[in-house]
């Protein structure tokens, strides 16, 4: 029992700094984003903006979603998430929470925000407690970041949006460890009924540019499938969602040349 958690906790530990080199996938919550090459930095209608862009919060419906990624089919080296948003005082307020890892080694993120919407320009502001925990009484650290996020409507089908993730350069307590800080920018463009491009490029202060870029097609009212692909790292993704009135599921597989493939779903509820 013990060399199997020491091999687990060596392959965990080695997927970090596998994804901290070369991936920005934990910041990527959602099926429908992995499936459309990480993007939803200017999705005009993202049930995830509390971790994808915090001004493209919904304003029209109470939402909750809950979301899983597998990486490389391992189940010790897992995303799991949540999140919630409802209108509330003229903008909207969301929250959510993401859980990655397992006992030997776990990273717990907490997030709360509010946007708000003038014209056709939303700004929003979330707080973002982040919480390590090394197993086998190695102990554990946290640090408290600031998001800021802007979107807007250009035309009635082209969308652009903006974030800037720990602004307030936040360090783990009693650490030098600094949260990831990373700029991302893009555009979400409705070239025709039931189909969306989006394109984003996304800055790592620690890492290269990752330019990331998705197609969303509807084949039915209810059906849509996707694809995209990212630079930096290079990953290759397709994926579809179901949806109805009250509910959708979304089902994505994403191709890493280095990791392999790993599944991810998510399911969305209107309240």
């Amino acid at each position: 029992m013990i060399q199997r958690n020491i091999f687990f906790c060596l392959i965990a530990i080695s997927g970090v700094f596998v994804l901290a080199d070369v991936a920005y996938t934990q910041q990527s919550m959602g099926a429908r984003s992995i499936a459309m090459g990480q993007t939803g930095v200017s999705f005009p209608d993202s049930r995830w903006a509390i971790f994808s862009n915090i001004a493209l919060l919904p304003t029209d419906e109470r939402q909750v979603s809950f979301y899983g990624f597998r990486y490389a089919g391992i189940s010790e080296i897992t995303d799991a998430a949540a999140a919630v948003s409802l209108p509330l005082m003229g903008g909207s307020a969301g929250a959510g929470i993401h859980r990655y890892g397992f006992h030997l080694f776990s990273e717990t993120r907490l997030r709360a925000g509010y946007s708000y919407s003038w014209q056709n320009l939303s700004a929003g502001l979330a707080l973002n407690y982040s919480h390590v925990q090394q197993g086998g009484g190695y102990g554990s650290a946290g640090a408290l970041g600031v998001d800021v996020g802007l979107s807007g409507t250009v035309t009635e089908t082209l969308w652009f949006g903006a974030r800037a993730t720990n602004v307030n350069q936040p360090t783990y307590a009693g650490t030098a460890e600094e949260l990831p800080r990373e700029l991302a920018a893009g555009l979400s463009y409705k070239p025709a009924a039931g189909v969306m491009i989006s394109a984003e490029t996304v800055k790592d202060v620690r890492f290269p540019i990752s330019l990331r870029f998705g197609v969303d097609a509807a084949l039915i009212d209810e059906l849509n499938v996707r694809g995209g692909f990212t630079t930096n790292p290079e990953t290759y993704a397709g994926g579809f969602g179901y949806r109805t009135d009250r509910w959708q599921i979304n089902i994505a597989l994403q191709q890493h040349v280095l990791l392999g493939l790993s599944p991810a779903v998510d399911l969305g509820v209107s309240l």
